[in-house]
């Protein structure tokens, strides 16, 4: 932006040497000094731009200050293009080019700076590239395990760490990161390889995505190359404003004195004064790499006394001078334009950069930084128009500002550099008042007088006077002239230019070339070791190159002072406008890969990522962001924004090489860098935000700082740990991904950062603060409390601190809890998020934190408010919640410790409830697997005490002892028979184990003492028994001892210990109380077969004698018992059981045992048999009054009895139900119209042998779908009684002969009458002259003079046509009814009817055949109603429409007090007694059409004598008819295209014209002639208008012919005359042309066009005296025939009364394929016109030849609703409108019987069609 000049002043104008220095490229930062030849090497250097190969597809990117400067009003091009720029530095040897030629020039500033020519330069065509980059050709994976190499790292370097992680570690990256991080911290960066199998799909669309680049010199990147070259350009300037523009760099035996080393090792020793004083002027020789050379101290010490030693003078008195060095005591004016006030930032030292105060300055690279390494595209962020948008600010921004790091000397190295002498960053705030005034002042006195003598600066416009400069000048300098601020920020400008813009593909053509290009003019040395197969190397052209010769070369370009590459690098390609690489679920949900948690976009979000709570997404921090790089193209040292992790992922490409410094050695880094190149961070304390910076790795080491290197590959990815420095360059085309993310362990270093960026006043990303809230606000964990606790309490102590600070300055204070936009809480000093608490001023939007207040506007203190967003409560309240949380595992901890300090033997109730207490706390406590393991084994001791202490329950009884068991078999296995649950089964030695094992587990417990006391309880009852078996032998009283024994055994029984003296006591006692129950019981007939089996059980195992009577007793019950239950079993187990069986166990013998639960399922199954078995024989007959069953219910009842059980009543109840249900089957499919009849007899007549089979057999069931058929059958023999042919001697209607009558009266085809002159009578065949010699029988009409048969005259006696006697009924009929009741019959048909009756087939044919005829004959005669149309030539129309109404016989009409027969006559009559005008009839040529006529346009528009059946014609020459417009081949009709005749008549035309075609010979051949040489002579029949085709033999072709085919002929008409009414003198009584009638009237049908039935009829467009008729509409199509669904194809089974029933199966699938067609002898030749198929009887007429079909015609084509019903909304009259006139009269819902004129007029209002009336005529009597 440029301002506008100063305004003029009475004191005088600022002097400007030459033109303006604030035009664009000018100014400081724009402007490369000179210096003269002997300040440059005078060794060759190169240039190399990677931009000199073009490429199909990269487009330039035009600068923004080109396209401003072309676009500025009132500048001419002319000026725009002389505007000198800045010459793009390339390297040192080219900034002091520049410089040499401009000292070459002297004063003229309008040369700019000589660029070396570009080795790869040359005249050559852009490499062609694809659209879409081939991936085969890129590398997209890398070997999992790859050799290390056995020749070292270049510079020594160590590799960072490794991982490769199995399948299952790879699945958290969280943990994973955390388990690896110990070991990869301290190497900053780690690369990880993903397990085998693990793949990321690469979804970026490459012909879509394109990307801008920058360019990258090497050799400028590097920090101490940049500083020289800024070092000498500052040298010079200063020099040639002193006057002095020719000084030289000195020369020390012919070899340049570098001047930048020599002053860099003069300050590493002290400086000037120093090495002076200690005589190392000798030592600096060494260092300067000159030897033996005499007085080389003194050379040194005078080239340094003479070139730099002013300079420094110069800038020690600037940096003394209170008003040049900007001192913060010095006061100002506000009101003046100063270069302090327009400083963008405050400057350090003497650096100072051009900005607006109100946001600190931005890279010269770019406003937003790199997640891992490569800065942004400006272009990202500007406008459509190319400007930057003041309004659009990024989220992820690093915007930079003047800062340094504090150095540390390191006492650790002897190699480290002493760190520069740098002071910390000060900055000088003031207030800024708005009204700044445009008049100049000067800078140093602050004075605006004397502006004659005031200079400004070219590089910032400020004003000085030159008498207040230090040295003054007396005179105005020529050329440039620059301040102290200007001259010392040279080359603080340095950034990377803008390159192209490439696709994928471009870019890769691009770095394939260069490469190729530059190995082959640089191949590396060779190696042993180096092969094609090494994954490390690459074969480019012929030569093998290494990875590490990629790497020693880059380095090498770095650092080479005459080699200068120019390489191009797309970094920072934002995803959220190009597409993350990696499938999102945005772009591609249902990859698998969108949810991966290694997918880039998932990482900064998943659940152990805290970036996964700021608020909104921050591109390439949360969101990734993408790289394509190309060989060299590298990212300069830094680190990550906000001190993050950062993850970088290589989709595929060739290697990077990354360089890591731990986050230890940071402060170690900076400082080595700083002291490479001081003057670079002294003008630009910014320089390591800035990403444009790299140092050797080896300097780096060398200074102590740890580095590290690793090469990734495809697939791979590269961590990078918090705060770790990193850079790294490409080996050629790849393309990476990368993001951000943080783990807790983060926080700590974040918050560093953020007091960072505050010191430095550089904008941070997000709000540390915020970040801390919102994590206490979405997680309430103990885990997260834990790592949290510490960073919340800085925060709140931080806080309450600056609260406390802004109340002591008497602050008003005011809470607003919602939350605000970040640039409402931003610093506007400082820059940091003050997110907690804010000091605002109503004067303003900006706010500043407590440490800024006095700096936010010219308010007092106690105007400001200070702003909070969480009150002092709710930030304690906050803490204090998330300290007890964190708290809450030590003091879980606690109470373990004291209890397990208060006793060596702690309760095991205490231990199990601290044991609950820490599982109930939802964090990972050490100590609680061991507590855990420690309760659960004394739960197991406890368990096992219990089985002691408590005795466990019975689950089962034995039926007959539901209580207690005796004493005596409480512990007999023998004799017990409780569940062995109940009896003790651990011993007394058990029971000593447990004691003992208790006092190793360390617990104490009541247990303990109850198994004690247990323990002395079993011994005394031991030693008891023992005593009683000791005296058994030898006791006299049996009673007194078993009452002894019995005593001992209930003691025993409650000590739930098992002794085996007890038990022997227990024998004894229950063998004695045995013998006395097997006599009780061997008598017992009530016992059970268990009961027996029990007691020989025990009788067994008490050892008693197998001759005891008792016992013999009981085997023999036992074995009856065992054979009955052997015969039960076998009866239950049958699938099917009879009731004869189960009856035979239903009496039993009570002496033998039984089972009871057998007997209960035996008597339970023949229970239900005899329930089967009563209702079978209920339903079988079944009482007068009984209810009748469903068929499904039976069927149900017939299931499940034979489910169980073998039945004769069942059987043959559901023989008879399968005969219902499979009538009832065949009932429905006949409702539903689904049968298909295939047997011999009519169908009725069957379902009438089914009607009385269910009458006599099935009137048992219910059967609702037989019921509802009979009725049907009732209401269609009603029906059938109804036709007027029904024949009630036959009992059926004959009414084939009426359908063949009025099937050939109402064909449509013919609707006009025939040609023949000779059909004159009322039948169809023609009256005929007889043969020579014999009489004829005809007679002829004196009235019409029509001739009739002898035979049809006999009938009736007089003229059919004449005689109205015919017609009213006076002469009977065999066919005496009316039309107009026919549509009713149809309608009132029942469906069976419709879908299965041939009489109605045959009704719905002639209702609709006849309607149609009325139709027609109706329009006639309101056509003859009109006036002027009662004319003879209609005769012959009105005989035919007679003729048809003569043969059907019955009266036709819409109504039936209409007649049309007699309405036809009368119109006769009328016509008939008018004379016969006698007129010339017109000739008329015959008429052909031609194959060609029918066919269809060709492909290629051609309608050819060829016709299109030769391909290779295709796109032949074409010629186009002059008369018809047809295009024809050349060749196919000889036409010459290239004889110069442009008119061309085609063959058919010539024929038509009876012309001859002059190019060939035409023959013309008949379609129906099959001789060979037999043609139609098409020119005799033009000559002599010919009717009938006349043919000619011809000789076979002997000159070029062309053959065409005859289709149809149209006869000719001579010249006849021609009378109307028929009289004998014409021949023609019935002949003749007829007039023209309506089209709608008359339908032709299908032949109308093929025109073979009435090839001999006039041409309809013959021309007629009288006025032309009155059109009439086509009869619309009647509304009362409904859809038809489609006919099933199930062929129903045999019936049930037939004997092969059982044999066939119920249904068929197959369908009728063909019917019978029935012979006719009236028409033999076609059959009935209905078919099959639907067919619309008035819109589509059906074809001459119909087959007749005498089956069932398909119920689609025959159903019909019984009554007709109109549209739903549509009036009367819009239904009356689409029926035709019969048919309407008879489904209106008016009167039915209208009169004939109302129903016409009401006809003609609704629709077109005109209305029908009756004719009535008067026939005169003298007739």
């Amino acid at each position: 932006m440029q301002p506008s000049p100063p305004p003029s002043s009475s004191r005088g104008t600022p002097s400007r040497r030459g033109r303006s220095p604030r035009t664009p490229g000018q100014g400081a930062s724009h402007t490369v000094g000179a210096l003269p030849t002997e300040f440059s090497n005078k060794q060759p250097a190169t240039f190399t731009s990677c931009l000199s190969i073009p490429v199909e597809g990269a487009i330039p990117i035009i600068a923004e200050e080109e396209s401003s400067v072309s676009l500025q009003p009132g500048t001419s091009q002319q000026a725009a293009t002389n505007a000198p720029k800045r010459a793009p530095r390339k390297s040192k040897t080219h900034a002091l080019a520049a410089l040499q030629s401009h000292a070459s020039s002297l004063d003229s500033d309008d040369v700019g700076a000589q660029d070396l020519a570009d080795d790869f330069l040359g005249d050559r065509s852009p490499i062609p590239v694809s659209p879409v980059l081939d991936l085969s050709s890129v590398k997209t994976s890398s070997p999992r395990n790859v050799q290390a190499n056995s020749a070292p790292r270049p510079f020594g370097l160590e590799d960072c760490p490794i991982f490769c992680p199995t399948m299952d570690e790879f699945k958290d990256p969280m943990a994973y990161i955390r388990s690896i991080s110990d070991k990869a911290r301290n190497h900053g960066i780690c690369k990880v390889i993903p397990p085998v199998g693990w793949k990321m799909p690469f979804v970026t669309d490459t012909e879509a995505f394109r990307f801008k680049t920058r360019l990258q010199r090497l050799n400028s990147i590097e920090a101490s190359s940049r500083a020289k070259v800024n070092f000498l350009e500052q040298l010079y300037r200063f020099h040639k404003q002193q006057g002095n523009p020719r000084v030289s760099v000195p020369t020390i035996n012919h070899k340049p004195l570098d001047l930048w080393l020599l002053r860099k090792e003069v300050q590493k020793l002290g400086g000037y004064d120093a090495v002076t004083k200690s005589k190392k002027w000798s030592d600096l020789g060494a260092l300067l790499g000159y030897r033996g050379i005499p007085g080389l101290s003194t050379q040194i010490k005078n080239s340094y006394t003479r070139v730099i030693l002013p300079y420094e003078h110069f800038c020690d008195r600037v940096r003394n001078s209170p008003t040049l060095s900007m001192s913060p005591g010095v006061s100002r004016d506000p009101q003046l334009k100063t270069h302090i006030d327009i400083q963008t930032a405050p400057s350090m030292g003497l650096g100072a950069l051009r900005h607006d105060s109100s946001s600190v300055p931005s890279s010269p690279l770019t406003t937003s930084s790199s997640p891992l390494s490569e800065p942004p595209d400006d272009s990202d962020y500007k406008t459509p128009n190319g400007s930057r948008s003041e309004s659009f600010k990024p989220r992820r921004t690093t915007r930079t500002s003047p800062h340094t790091t504090p150095t540390r000397n390191n006492s650790e190295t002897n190699t480290l550099l002493p760190s520069p002498v740098i002071p910390s960053p000060v900055f000088h705030d003031h207030k800024k008042d708005s009204k700044l005034t445009q008049e100049q002042s000067c800078e140093i006195c602050q004075k605006k007088n004397r502006g004659e003598e005031m200079l400004l600066c070219d590089g910032c416009d400020c004003g000085f006077h030159m008498f207040c400069l230090d040295p003054p000048l007396a005179t105005i300098p020529k050329g440039q002239w620059f301040c102290h601020t200007c001259l010392f920020g040279t080359g603080g400008d340095f950034g990377f230019d803008e390159g192209e813009e490439h696709s994928l593909s471009s870019f890769q053509a691009r770095d394939l070339e260069f490469r190729r290009m530059w190995w082959n003019a640089h191949a590396p040395s060779p190696s042993s070791t180096t092969t094609e197969d090494d994954p490390t190397v690459n074969l480019i052209g012929d030569k093998l190159v290494s990875e590490y010769d990629v790497e020693n070369e880059f380095w090498r370009l770095v650092q080479s002072p005459h080699e200068t590459v120019e390489i191009e690098y797309g970094a920072d390609v934002h995803s959220t406008t190009h597409g993350s690489a990696m499938p999102t679920m945005e772009t591609h949900p249902l990859d698998p890969a969108s949810k991966d948690p290694w997918n880039l976009n998932n990482m900064p979000i998943v659940s152990d990522s805290l970036l996964r709570y700021i608020k909104s997404d921050i591109s390439g921090m949360t969101v990734p962001w993408t790289y394509v790089g190309m060989v060299f193209s590298t990212f300069c040292w830094h680190n990550e924004d906000h001190y993050t992790y950062s993850i970088n992922f290589m989709h595929w490409g060739e290697t990077k090489t990354w360089y890591g410094i731990p986050g230890e050695d940071a402060e170690k880094f900076e400082a080595a860098i700083k002291s490479e190149a001081p003057d670079l961070f002294e003008a630009q304390p910014d320089l390591l935000f800035q990403l444009v910076t790299l140092m050797n790795p080896k300097r780096l080491t060398d200074a102590g700082v740890r580095v590290f290197a690793c090469n990734q590959r495809a697939g791979e990815f590269v961590i990078t740990f918090p705060k770790a420095y990193h850079a790294g360059f490409n080996h050629g085309f790849n393309f990476n991904e990368a993001v951000n993310f943080a783990l807790p362990d983060w926080l700590p270093y974040g918050r560093d950062c953020v007091q960072r960026y505050r010191e430095h006043r550089k904008l941070p990303v997000f709000s540390h603060d915020e970040l801390l809230v919102t994590i206490t606000q979405q997680s309430q964990s103990i885990k997260t409390a834990l790592w949290l606790s510490a960073s919340l309490q800085e925060m709140t102590d931080r806080e309450m601190t600056n609260r406390r600070q802004a109340r002591s300055l008497g602050l008003s204070e005011v809470l607003d809890e919602e939350d605000r936009p970040e640039d409402q809480y931003q610093c506007m000093i400082c820059k940091v998020f003050c997110y907690l608490s804010q000091v605002t001023c109503h004067c303003k939007s900006e706010v500043v934190c407590v440490d800024h207040v006095d700096l936010l506007c010219d308010h007092s203190l106690s105007q400001l408010v200070l702003r909070k967003r969480f009150s002092d409560s709710d930030l304690q309240e906050t803490l204090a919640e998330v300290v007890e949380r964190a708290n809450v595992p030590a003091s879980w901890r606690a109470k373990l410790n004291k209890v397990l300090m208060e006793s060596q033997v702690p309760s095991i109730r205490s231990l199990r409830s601290i044991l609950a207490e820490g599982e109930r706390i939802n964090h990972h406590l050490p100590e609680l697997a061991a507590l855990r393991k420690c309760v659960n084994r004394a739960g197991e001791w406890l368990d096992a005490a219990n089985t002691f202490i408590i005795r466990k329950q019975s689950r089962k009884r034995s039926r007959r002892s539901r209580g207690r068991p005796p004493l005596h078999e409480a512990n007999n296995a023998a004799f017990d028979d409780r569940d062995p649950g109940d009896r003790p089964d651990r011993g007394l030695d058990d029971l000593y184990a447990l004691l003992e094992e208790v006092k190793t587990l360390g617990f104490d417990t009541p247990e303990i003492g109850v198994l004690q006391t247990l323990a002395q309880q079993s011994e005394e009852a031991k030693r008891k028994a023992r005593a009683l078996l000791d005296t058994a032998a030898s006791v006299t009283d049996r009673s007194a001892y078993l009452e002894e024994c019995e005593r001992l055994l209930l003691e025993g029984s409650s000590l739930n210990v098992h002794l085996d003296e007890i038990l022997e006591v227990e024998k004894i006692v229950s063998r004695e109380q045995l013998v006395n129950e097997l006599e009780e019981k061997s008598e017992d007939h009530f016992a059970t077969l268990d009961d027996i089996r029990r007691l020989l059980t025990r009788a067994r195992s008490c050892n008693l004698p197998l001759d005891n009577p008792s016992i013999k007793i009981l085997e023999s019950r036992q074995r009856a018992g065992d054979d009955w239950e052997e015969r039960a079993r076998h009866v239950l187990d049958q699938p099917y059981k009879t009731i004869e069986e189960l009856d035979e166990f239903f009496d039993m013998d009570s002496n033998v045992p039984i089972d009871v639960t057998i007997y209960d399922r035996i008597m339970s199954a023949r229970s239900k048999a005899k329930d089967f078995e009563k209702q079978a024989k209920a339903w079988i007959a079944p009482e007068p009054q009984a209810p009748k069953p469903k068929v499904s219910e039976v069927m149900r009842f017939v299931g499940r009895a034979e489910k169980d059980f073998n039945i004769p009543a069942i059987r043959d109840l559901k023989q008879t139900a399968e005969f219902a249900m499979d009538l009832e089957s065949r009932c429905e499919s006949i409702l539903r119209n689904r049968y298909q009849h295939r047997d011999e007899g009519d169908i009725f007549d069957m379902m009438r042998k089914w009607r009385t089979y269910a009458r006599e057999h099935l009137s048992m069931f219910s059967l609702p779908i037989f019921e509802k058929l009979d009725g049907q059958l009732t209401l269609h023999q009603r029906w059938l009684e109804d036709l007027p042919w029904h024949c009630p001697q036959h009992g059926c209607a004959h009414g084939q002969g009426i359908l063949d009558d009025v099937v050939e009266s109402t064909r449509p085809e013919d609707d006009l009458p025939p040609n023949d002159p000779y059909f004159t009578c009322i039948c169809t065949t023609p009256v005929l002259p007889p043969p020579p010699g014999t009489q004829s029988d005809a007679v002829q009409c004196d009235h019409c003079f029509a001739r009739f048969h002898g035979v049809c005259a006999a009938n009736g006696g007089s003229c059919p046509f004449c005689d109205h006697h015919h017609w009213n009924g006076a002469i009977h009929k065999e066919r005496n009814w009316h039309f107009c009741f026919l549509p009713t019959i149809l309608l009132s048909a029942p469906d069976i009817t419709k879908n299965y009756s041939d009489s109605w087939k045959q009704l719905e044919i002639i209702v609709h055949r006849v309607d149609r005829l009325s139709t027609v004959i109706g329009h006639f005669l309101t056509f003859e109603e009109q006036p002027g149309n009662l004319r003879a030539e209609y005769i012959p129309q009105v005989r035919h429409y007679m003729r048809k109404l003569y043969k059907i016989q019955f009266a036709v009409s819409p109504r039936r007090e209409i007649s049309y027969g007699l309405d036809l006559a009368g119109l006769h009559r009328i016509l008939a007694g008018q004379p016969a005008p006698v007129r010339l009839k017109k000739r008329r040529r015959p008429r052909f059409t031609f194959g060609q006529d029918v066919d269809k346009d060709w492909v290629d528009g051609t309608r050819c004598i060829c016709r299109g059946r030769t391909p290779y014609l295709m796109n032949y020459p074409t010629v186009e008819c002059d008369l018809c417009g047809k295009l024809y081949h050349a060749g196919c009709v000889f036409f010459p295209i290239d004889g110069g005749n442009n008119r061309f008549m085609c063959p058919l035309c010539c024929l038509r014209k009876n012309r001859s075609y002059p190019y060939s010979d035409v023959r013309v051949k008949h379609v129906d002639s099959l001789e060979p040489d037999t043609y139609v002579n098409t020119k005799t029949m033009l000559d002599n208008f010919s009717k009938d085709v006349v043919y000619v033999k011809m000789l076979p072709p002997f000159t070029q012919t062309l053959f065409v085919e005859l289709i149809r002929f149209v006869p000719g008409q001579p010249e006849i005359n021609d009378s109307v009414n028929g009289s004998t003198q014409s021949r023609a009584s019935g002949s003749g042309t007829t007039p023209s009638m309506p089209r709608a009237a008359i339908d032709p049908g299908p032949s109308s066009t093929h025109g073979h039935h009435h090839s001999h009829r006039p041409p309809h467009s013959h021309s007629h005296p009288h006025p032309p008729p009155i059109s009439l509409p086509t009869p619309p199509t009647p509304v009362y025939e409904p859809p038809r669904p489609s006919n099933g194809h199930q062929v129903p089974p045999p019936p049930p009364w037939s004997t092969q029933w059982h044999n066939l199966t119920s249904t068929s699938t197959a369908a009728s394929t063909s019917t019978p067609t029935p012979h006719h002898a009236h028409t033999p030749s076609e059959s009935s016109p209905y078919s099959g198929k639907k067919r619309k009887f008035v819109d589509e007429p059906a074809p001459v030849h119909e087959p007749v079909p005498s089956g069932s015609r398909s119920p689609k084509q025959r159903r019909m609703p019984q009554t007709p019903v109109p549209p739903p909304a549509a009036p009367a009259r819009a239904m009356q409108q689409t029926l035709s006139p019969s048919l309407a009269m008879i489904v209106s819902p008016v009167d039915t019987e209208p009169s004939p004129r109302l129903g016409a007029s009401s006809s003609s209002r609704a629709g077109d069609t005109p209305p029908v009336r009756s004719v009535k005529l008067v026939v005169s009597q003298n007739k």
